[in-house]
């Protein structure tokens, strides 16, 4: 891996005597390319430490490094798979899955025997060029095809940049017996613009342990007056707090949140979370010192108002990451969220990858707080607009907060997170 990868990959995990998500990423260390062994560190048994292989050290256990690519086949007209040794994420090679124009999608499947991953939350390296977005999809056949457990995410960039996927689950066919899995398929299709090919390294495929507890996160976007006249109240009577992504330049501007509300809501326990204003124009789409400014100037923001723990976490403008936004995001936070589609597995293998998917969408909503629950997974619904023909309403948030309330979830903020 190279040393621009590594950077890209920890940076600011190393502050990791602080950080322990799920006792697990205070493993992680900074990728110098000297001596990584550190003389207060001990081992966790849920932590693959040999660094033989050449991966970064994670929690959990690596379960293919794809250094042979033998017993992976490709899909039928789904595109091609080749060895790829330009700047593999570790070890001396990752898998390369291309498709040209006129091909849907790239796939390729595996044969195990067997293979026992009931228990277990899984995580890939990924590496895709040429698209603004993808979407990935890991398949368990478990044992055959008509009983599936399936997990999707999408990704908004960054592109030629490695990150990892904890994967979330999406759907369950049947009745998958994840201890008697058979085959295990990925898939990477386009998202958003249907044209360009296909051009996606894989590596490094992981299981951790899931956690006893799934968690579920609010998130609200936009510092609507809506979050704390028709949230915050409603939220309260359940003891949930919450997460706002504060913008500086638009506080107490026509229907935005007052300092002396947000005040409010910290006090509470909401964290308010770093998110520059962008307008209608995209974070990469200012220059690398612009974009450092807007980063810089809006995390001194929030610790010169008292909110220093959520200064700690950046909500990405637009969703889009660019590799210089995320290597600027790592450097100044320690926790990024993104659209993604679907929940997220847990321990977090890159925090700086966290997804959220909308907490307006009904049966889709409940389903992926089901499956946090069931998987131990985290859930992060996102919210804009409440009471109003352009969002949620009330009594829909309501019923979102019961929801909640029924599973067997733990409703956390981000400096919860960061701290379990």
């Amino acid at each position: 891996m190279t040393n621009r990868n590594r950077r890209s990959f920890v940076t600011t995990v190393a502050a990791a005597g602080t950080l322990g998500l799920s006792g697990c990423l205070s493993q992680l260390r900074e990728w110098s390319g000297g001596d990584t062994s550190s003389p207060d560190s001990t081992p966790n048994e849920d932590t693959d430490q040999s660094g033989t292989n050449g991966l970064p050290e994670l929690p959990g256990e690596s379960i293919e490094d794809f250094e042979s690519l033998d017993d992976w086949v490709t899909m039928i007209d789904a595109g091609t798979l080749e060895a790829g040794t330009d700047d593999p994420y570790g070890g001396s090679q990752s898998a390369r899955l291309t498709a040209n124009e006129d091909t849907e999608y790239a796939a390729i499947y595996r044969a195990v025997d067997g293979m026992d991953l009931s228990g277990s939350n899984l995580s890939l390296a990924v590496k895709f060029t040429g698209l603004e977005q993808l979407r990935l999809t890991l398949e368990l056949f478990a044992p055959n095809s008509r009983n599936a457990h399936v997990f999707h995410r999408t990704l908004i960039g960054p592109s030629d940049r490695w990150v990892r996927v904890d994967f979330g689950t999406d759907r369950i066919e049947t009745q998958p017996n994840l201890s008697d899995v058979r085959e295990i398929r990925l898939t990477a299709r386009r998202r958003g613009d249907p044209s360009g090919s296909i051009d996606c390294q894989v590596d490094d495929l992981r299981t951790v342990d899931q956690p006893e507890t799934g968690k579920v996160m609010l998130l609200f976007d936009g510092m609507l007056e809506s979050h704390y006249t028709e949230a915050f109240d409603r939220m309260e009577s359940y003891g949930y707090a919450g997460v706002e992504a504060l913008m500086p330049e638009a506080v107490g501007r026509g229907d935005r949140l007052t300092i002396d509300r947000l005040q409010e809501l910290s006090d509470a326990g909401w964290d308010m979370a770093a998110r520059p204003r962008t307008g209608s124009s995209f974070l990469h789409e200012y220059s690398p010192e612009e974009q450092e400014r807007m980063i810089r100037d809006t995390k001194r923001y929030l610790e010169s108002r008292g909110f220093e723990d959520g200064a700690k976490h950046f909500v990405t403008p637009r969703n889009v990451l660019t590799p210089t936004a995320r290597d600027l995001v790592e450097e100044y936070h320690e926790q990024t969220f993104r659209f993604g589609g679907g929940p997220n597995g847990l321990p977090l293998t890159d925090p700086h990858n966290l997804g959220f998917f909308s907490g307006a969408a009904d049966d889709e909503t409940e389903t992926y707080i089901d499956y946090a629950a069931e998987y131990g997974q985290l859930a992060v619904l996102q919210f804009d607009y409440i009471g109003t023909e352009d969002g949620i309403s009330e009594r829909e948030f309501e019923r979102v907060l019961e929801y909640i309330d029924g599973q067997n979830v733990e409703v956390v903020s981000a400096t919860d997170l960061l701290e379990s």
